[in-house]
């Protein structure tokens, strides 16, 4: 089952190509930390990450945009209270710790929202009217089958390996390994292995004249976030810091 279903109850829908606009946009500014530390950059990264956090909140997942955001205040208030009295290789330590965390995490959730509100069909026909390569809608497709149903795979295996008493704290600890890591890998290949076989049985490697009954298009909404990010490139541009 993928992360977009039929009820899907946000406010806000775009178009899949926005939609992966922005998280490369999030990504390259803020993973990437491109425009390095200077101050039209910073501003730029924290616009981008309250957008993230905002189009995740309107999208239907309030919830996990409550968990995220107050994932990254507690890294940001260790980083600026904790940090600076610290030192030696613990301080050190903390401080990749943190620094990783507040750059990976508005990309991660800039993800995560990709994928929440995209179905594969959305995506395929998205692809297809922006005249991709097979070779690269194929992998998508399976890639956002695959993780939520890895998801779903892993939820099951927890749920398994608890009712037998399986877990860090127990005496059974010694076998997390065994019995959780191990059905995880083996089913994550064998789900993979499926779902292309099962891409490849719907069409996706036929003729690029597949139909397709997802409603995708440009609005309002997806021109704006559009225009937002050639405002951040732009803003680079304009002080030479590409």
């Amino acid at each position: 089952m993928n992360f977009a279903t039929a009820s899907y109850r946000g406010i806000l829908r775009l178009d899949p190509r926005t939609k992966i606009l922005f998280t490369l946009t999030v990504g390259a500014f803020c993973l990437t930390m491109l425009g390095g530390s200077g101050a039209a950059a910073t501003v730029i990264r924290s616009v981008l990450t309250a957008v993230s956090f905002v189009l995740l909140a309107v999208s239907g997942r309030p919830r996990s945009a409550m968990v995220f955001l107050l994932w990254f205040a507690l890294a940001w208030a260790a980083a600026e209270w904790v940090l600076p009295h610290v030192g030696g290789f613990l301080g050190w330590f903390i401080y990749a710790t943190l620094g990783m965390t507040t750059q990976t995490l508005p990309s991660a959730v800039a993800s995560y929202w990709l994928l929440f509100t995209t179905t594969a069909g959305e995506l395929i026909a998205a692809l297809q009217r922006a005249r991709v390569p097979q070779s690269v809608t194929i992998p998508l497709a399976v890639m956002f089958r695959f993780f939520p149903t890895v998801v779903s795979e892993v939820r099951q295996i927890n749920d398994a390996m608890r009712m037998r008493g399986v877990h860090l704290g127990g005496g059974k600890a010694s076998e997390m390994f065994e019995y959780r890591v191990v059905p995880m890998v083996t089913n994550s290949v064998k789900i993979a292995d499926e779902l292309s076989q099962a891409a490849l049985t719907r069409g996706l490697g036929a003729a690029p004249t597949r139909t397709s009954i997802a409603r995708i298009g440009f609005g309002w909404a997806d021109w704006l976030l559009i225009a937002g990010c050639a405002a951040c490139f732009a803003a680079l541009a304009a002080q030479g810091l590409f």
